[in-house]
Parts: structure tokens; C-alpha cells; sequence
């Protein structure tokens, strides 16, 4: 008898939502999550993050040692952007190497860009740092090739998960309006509503929303800019047991009263069906698979009692079927690192399409001060976007793209308020709004300050990249964990299309700023002169005409273990099971064909309640 029905690898939103599902049912169900547990509801966390200087969205969590060689799960780290080498380096290929020593993603010598996003290896997963946002795919995201000759189209179509939309956002606890939901051909069953009412919009949404009225985008099909309430992972009202947002405005990495979801809130619910056990600091090092019946067997399993070196025990774990939910990159990690006679490409990878296909959401910031004050900083990170611009017929030409508002100033685009005090005090001009030189202190420094501050505004947007098997995920032929694991080695660049999409948001930055009287501090970040050759932390990608742009991560990593009904170009099924091995299922965003327009993760979990009826029909 297997020690399990099954055994699900990672503990995040997914792994969460299958577990509880599962153990609804009386199956006996085991998580393993390589990471640890939170350790005292989220008091060590939040330390770390108020100690930390620069905010980082993984600042609070563990590892915290820089050396991923000495971790037994390391994982990305954004600081890494920081050591990337600057734009024009003539020794960049030398300080590749240097970067690769210290960063648990590794790039590999022909790749453009380091990857740009990160995630965490930790109980709850990535939505320990995510930022909440639940937008619904458009219909036309399921259909790129067959609507605008782009990419692939899913397997399934918007219809097919619409019910599994409205599960995910009760299970989430989603605040928004269905009225406002409703563009770009979105639609919901009559009579839905969401589990709460929006979060109130801020002085800013509203004030840009009356300042875009009228305004229309040529090159974007006539589109018009208009802001829309996003629909939101936290608490308008106190819901599930637990309080609504107060407007901490520490959204990116963690809210400290849990007004926002993450995903331990559904992983404590699977724990007390009695049916599910959550095992923590548990590496799966291999997926083992029976050469006969091709079914999945068992799991090879490290523990440790310490993040660095520390005690290990090993054990082989069987069940009757196997879930791996273990992000975008340590997915294809460990099905990669899982050679045997039996799968001598690695696990579930008879097409070759196991780490392919990388994608993300390619952010370009416009960033400006207005002429009269929108007040940033209270209210969540953010509460709305524009979103009326991510889909027409411009996507047969050019990316489309969503667009966040933020709501934290430019604290993300130039490290302010820092930047812009020192500025003043110092006389310098780093952020651009010290033109004159001025030294400032006292009254008239506050005076300053108050004015600059109060009037920042803030876009981020979020640009498609096609799938691509160029960008991908291997395994690295020469660095290794803690454990003697691989660590990933990526290969990462744009394409044409993409790029099309980042002039589209340059020229919309200035087109709407000029509109709504904003001025214009957008920049392009180079290497300091005092170090032209040294990483600057603004990874810049230069299209084939030679503009550069800086470029961000969204961190929605997305395509590596695609869905499609083809085994020979797909990894699993419409209902996420593997192709080659039937009691295996793989979860996440690494199923996605293309990366889409909207946020990943409420789809994940739409997908997951897909999944989870196949799955029980086995078990």
C-alpha cells in the first residue's frame, strides 16, 4: 500500500488549493515544501522587513545568507539585479561569471538578460510577496494564434473556467464589482457577485480617471485610458476570519495584519480536514517512475533542520498519484534533475518541452509629478490600473499590455523617498527635481518635501512576451545547491514583439502625462560614470534599432511546462496531467501556453480546481 493517496511537491496557492480539495475528500494527502514554515505568525518576517534597508519584495523571508552553494533551498534574489553588469560593459561576459557565483539563478553565456523576476521557497509559497492582484484572462488571451496569428492558443477557452474563476475568487477572497469588470469582452455568469465590495479607490485613481476623460490612442485602435478598480486578494470588509485592510501600504512583501490573502490561510483549512499533512524544509531531489507502467512511484526527499548545512535525513515516499506545484522554474528544475533509464530526458518531458518557453510580464515605469497633489502612500500598494489598453487588434503587431497604478509614489521607479531627501539635503539631483542645486534643511526642506511628495505619480506596465523555446530553464552544468542539486540555468532575451509593446508604453506615458498635466521624470537608468562598466541594478534590453529600455520583472513566471492537446508539443493536458505519466499533474503558471495580459495567479488557481476533479477520479 502507498504510503499516500497522494503527494503533492509545494506548499503555495496551488499546492494549497489541491490540498484542501483532496482532503475534503478523505484523501490521505502529504505536502512537501523545500522551504520552511512561518515560525511565529509572521512576527520574525515582519523584523526582517522593517530592519531591512532597501524593501525588497523577499527582504523578510528565508535564506538570508547570499551564498546560494552553502543553501539547501535557495532561491532568487531581486538584490542580484544590483551586480548585474551595466549597459555597453565591455566586460560583461567576465562579470557574468561573477554574477553566477553569487545568484541561485543562473544565466547562461548566450542569454541577453539575467531573469528579471523572483519568487520565494517558503510555506504559502510566492504569495507571501505578491501584491493581491486577481484580474480574470480576457477571452482573447485564450486565443492569441487564432484571433491575431500570435503565439499558440490554450487548450481550453475562457468559457471553460469560467466557474473555476468564481471558486478561486471565494476561496481568495476577492473585493471587487462585477459591473466594473466587465470590458474587453469579459463576461460572468448572471447573478455572480464578487465575495466582497471593492476596495474604496484612492484620491490619485479618481483624480486620473477624471483627468484621462476623452483621451484616445491612435496607435492602440483608438483605445480609450480609463482607471479600473482592480479586483484585489485582501479584505474590503472582515471576511474569513479575518480583518479588513487598514492601508498599511506594505502590500509588496507582506501585509502585517493578513488582510491580504496568502496561501497558509488555505493550506491551515487542508490541515484540518485531518487528512493533509504539511511537511516543511523537504527538498524533493527526484521523481521516480516505474519504466512499465510509466506511472510516477515515489519521491526521493531530503530534510534539513537548518537552511545552511545543518542535519540531513533522506527518505523515498510513495503515493498513488503525484502533484508538483513547485513554481515555474523548480518544477522544470526537479523534472529535469529526475534522469533515469526510464526517462532519460527527465520526467514528463518526452517532448522536449519541459523548461521551454519562458515568459513573464515585462515591466517598463513611467513615472511624473503632477501639478496639484494626488497624495500617495495611504491606501493599499495599489487599487487600481488601466486596463482598457490590453486587448484590440494592435496584437497582431505589437504587445498589449495592462497597466498598475501604483500608489507607493516612485518608491519602485527611484528609490524615493530616499533619493529625492538626499537630493535636497545634498544638493545633488539623482531623482531630476533639483534642477537648481538647492541645499535644504528644516522648514524648508519639509516644505520641499511635502510638495514633491504628495504629487508623484506612478505607472508600471505590464508587457506580454510570446513563448519562445530560446528562453528557458536547464539545469547548470556547473553550479550546484546546497545539497549537490543543480541550480537553474536560464537563457533569457526579448523579441521584436515585445518590444513593440515597450515603445507602445513609452509613448503612452507621454501621451497620457501631457493629458492629465503630469510632468514627465521618466529615465533611462545607465551606469553611474564613476563606474561605466559596473552593474548598476537596472538591467537594460536594446531593441534590433538600438533604443534601450529598462526593463523590470513582474514576477510572473509562466510557460515552461505548457498545456496542449498535442503530446509532441505540450507537457500536459487541458486538465493539467501529465502526457507521459497518468497519475502525475503539474500546476502553475508553467502551464500557461502564453503569458496573457492578466496577473497569474487567480487563473493558477481557477486551473487547479480544473485539475483537482481529474485527480479524483484516480485516487
Amino acid at each position: 500500500m502507498a504510503d499516500y493517496d497522494v503527494i503533492i511537491v509545494g506548499a503555495g496557492i496551488s499546492g494549497a488549493i489541491m490540498a484542501l480539495e483532496l482532503g475534503r475528500q478523505n484523501k490521505r494527502v502529504l505536502v512537501l515544501d523545500a522551504g520552511p514554515v512561518d515560525p511565529n505568525s509572521r512576527k520574525d518576517f515582519q523584523d526582517h522587513l522593517l530592519r531591512s534597508v532597501i524593501k525588497l519584495p523577499e527582504c523578510p523571508y528565508p535564506p538570508y545568507d547570499d551564498n546560494p552553494g552553502r543553501q539547501n533551498a535557495p532561491r532568487a534574489n531581486s538584490h542580484m539585479l544590483f551586480k548585474w553588469p551595466g549597459y555597453k560593459n565591455p566586460l560583461a561576459k567576465d562579470q557574468i561569471y561573477s554574477f553566477n557565483a553569487s545568484s541561485h539563478l543562473t544565466v547562461s553565456p548566450v542569454s541577453q538578460l539575467p531573469f528579471l523576476s523572483t519568487y520565494e521557497r517558503v510555506v504559502g509559497g510566492t504569495t507571501w510577496h505578491w501584491l493581491g492582484t486577481c484580474l480574470r484572462l480576457l477571452p482573447n488571451d485564450f486565443r492569441m494564434q487564432s484571433t491575431y496569428g500570435r503565439g499558440i492558443d490554450w487548450p481550453i477557452d475562457y468559457c471553460d473556467l469560467v466557474d473555476d474563476y468564481g471558486r478561486a475568487e471565494y476561496e481568495i477572497g476577492v473585493s471587487a464589482n462585477v459591473k466594473e469588470q466587465t470590458y474587453l469582452d469579459l463576461w460572468f455568469p448572471p447573478g455572480y457577485s464578487y465575495p466582497m465590495p471593492p476596495i474604496a479607490p484612492t484620491y490619485s485613481d479618481n483624480q486620473l480617471d477624471k483627468w484621462m476623460a476623452g483621451l484616445q490612442l491612435p496607435w492602440l485602435n483608438n483605445q480609450k485610458p480609463r482607471m479600473n478598480n482592480t479586483p484585489q486578494a485582501r479584505n474590503s470588509i472582515f471576511h474569513d476570519g479575518r480583518r479588513a485592510c487598514a492601508g498599511n501600504t506594505s502590500c509588496i512583501p507582506m501585509c502585517p495584519i493578513q488582510a491580504k490573502y496568502d496561501a497558509t490561510i488555505t493550506l491551515q483549512k487542508a490541515v484540518n480536514t485531518n487528512y493533509v499533512t504539511v511537511q516543511a524544509q523537504s527538498v524533493v531531489k527526484k521523481v521516480n517512475v516505474d519504466a512499465a507502467t510509466h506511472k510516477v512511484t515515489s519521491v526521493d526527499v531530503v530534510r534539513y533542520d537548518s537552511t545552511a548545512g545543518g542535519t540531513l535525513e533522506y527518505e523515498t515516499l510513495a503515493a498513488t498519484a503525484f502533484v508538483i506545484a513547485a513554481h515555474a522554474i523548480e518544477t522544470p528544475r526537479l523534472l529535469l534533475n529526475s534522469i533515469s533509464p526510464a526517462t532519460p530526458n527527465g520526467v514528463a518531458n518526452s517532448s522536449g518541452q519541459v523548461g521551454q518557453n519562458l515568459m513573464d510580464h515585462i515591466v517598463y515605469l513611467g513615472w511624473g509629478l503632477s501639478n496639484e497633489p494626488v497624495y500617495p502612500n495611504r491606501g493599499p500598494r495599489s487599487s487600481g490600473g488601466i486596463e482598457t489598453l490590453r486587448d484590440g487588434p494592435f496584437r497582431k503587431d505589437f504587445a498589449a499590455f495592462r497597466v498598475d497604478v501604483g500608489n507607493e509614489g516612485w518608491g519602485w521607479a527611484d528609490g524615493d523617498p530616499n533619493t529625492i531627501t538626499n537630493d535636497f539635503i545634498d544638493g545633488t539631483n539623482s531623482s531630476g527635481t533639483n534642477c537648481k542645486g538647492e541645499t535644504l534643511c528644516g522648514d524648508a526642506l519639509v516644505q520641499m518635501l511635502n510638495d514633491k511628495l504628495t504629487r508623484m505619480v506612478r505607472f508600471c506596465y505590464l508587457v506580454e512576451q510570446l513563448p519562445c523555446r530560446k528562453n528557458r530553464v536547464e539545469l547548470s552544468p556547473i553550479s550546484k545547491d546546497g545539497l549537490g542539486i543543480p541550480r537553474p540555468q536560464i537563457t533569457y532575451g526579448l523579441d521584436d514583439y515585445t518590444f513593440g509593446g515597450l515603445a507602445s508604453a513609452a509613448k503612452a506615458t507621454s501621451t497620457i502625462f501631457e493629458k492629465c498635466g503630469i510632468q514627465n521624470f521618466t529615465t533611462l537608468r545607465e551606469a553611474k560614470p564613476s563606474r561605466p562598466h559596473a552593474g548598476d541594478g537596472y538591467p537594460t534590453a536594446v531593441d534590433p534599432s538600438g533604443v534601450p529600455y529598462n526593463v523590470y520583472g513582474a514576477g510572473h513566471i509562466a510557460g515552461t511546462y505548457r498545456m496542449g492537446s498535442n503530446a509532441d508539443e505540450s507537457v500536459v493536458n487541458d486538465r493539467l496531467q501529465s502526457h507521459d505519466h497518468p497519475n502525475l499533474f503539474l500546476l502553475g503558471s508553467g502551464v500557461f501556453p502564453t503569458i496573457a495580459t492578466g496577473n497569474p495567479t487567480l487563473t493558477i488557481a481557477a486551473l487547479t480546481y480544473r485539475a483537482s476533479r481529474e485527480l479524483l477520479k484516480q485516487v
